[in-house]
């Protein structure tokens, strides 16, 4: 293939990714096997796949920010435990085998469609509170950080589910605090990445253009037609990525 080919292809891919991140969350799935198509070893694909990421997160959390309803402060305990976890699961993953955590991702995504199917939490504006914020983000936050860092697929989607089941969250506002706090871990392990020279700067700059774009457009959709388009996108895309996940691995 023709490397500018290549190079456009990339960008529209991240532009996609763009939009389906700031909705969902789940653009990894799309963007981190083309980069792995693309002959990339499987640690620079994952690094280049973070840090290109990030631009679509750090893009969306900028706009909802500037939006009123967005406050960061109260999410402040929940970005440390976040970079604590995040660096825990960076390190890791590149020590360790990813082999068996991959192969419980679609099982834990089917877990999320099932709960969503057959709970009324997930369809009531109003239920109760499982947990304060504080102990939220120490148990919660913390693992889906470690996660994040560790491997990634999937992580917008585990933050918008357990935002609206643990602390009755609309899936507007969990959409909308979840950027940061993805964001957050994923610039901490790509510090991991960046140290360890796994990272295609090219292929990253490339598709960080399309991140911008997309996310920029989505974040808009997101605060002028919120609950009737998130609701749907999010079941849609986690319905995706289960199916897909499931065939790479098992099928």
């Amino acid at each position: 293939m023709d490397h500018w080919l290549l190079l456009l292809i990339l960008g529209i891919v991240g532009f996609s990714a763009g939009i389906i991140d700031t909705l969902t969350g789940g653009g990894g799935l799309l963007t981190l096997p083309v980069l792995l198509a693309t002959g990339l070893p499987p640690m620079v694909a994952l690094g280049t796949n973070k840090i290109q990421g990030v631009i679509g997160e750090i893009t969306s959390s900028v706009r909802f920010l500037r939006h009123h309803n967005f406050k960061i402060e109260k999410i402040y305990f929940g970005l440390a435990c976040v970079i604590i976890s995040s660096s825990l699961g960076a390190i890791l993953v590149q020590h360790l085998q990813t082999a068996l955590l991959e192969k419980t991702i679609p099982f834990l995504l089917l877990a999320v469609l099932i709960y969503i199917a057959i709970s009324p939490r997930w369809l009531k504006s109003k239920h109760n509170i499982l947990l304060s914020e504080r102990n939220f983000y120490l148990l919660i936050g913390s693992a889906i950080g470690f996660y994040n860092g560790f491997l990634g697929p999937g992580t917008g989607a585990f933050w918008v589910f357990s935002f609206v089941c643990f602390l009755n969250y609309s899936i507007v506002k969990a959409t909308i605090y979840t950027k940061p706090l993805n964001a957050i871990g994923n610039l901490v392990s790509v510090f991991w990445f960046v140290l360890s020279g796994n990272i295609h700067y090219q292929y990253f700059f490339v598709m960080a253009i399309g991140q911008f774009a997309g996310a920029y457009i989505a974040a808009n959709w997101v605060i002028t037609k919120g609950h009737w388009l998130i609701r749907p996108v999010f079941i849609t895309t986690v319905l995706i990525m289960t199916i897909i996940l499931f065939k790479k691995d098992y099928f």
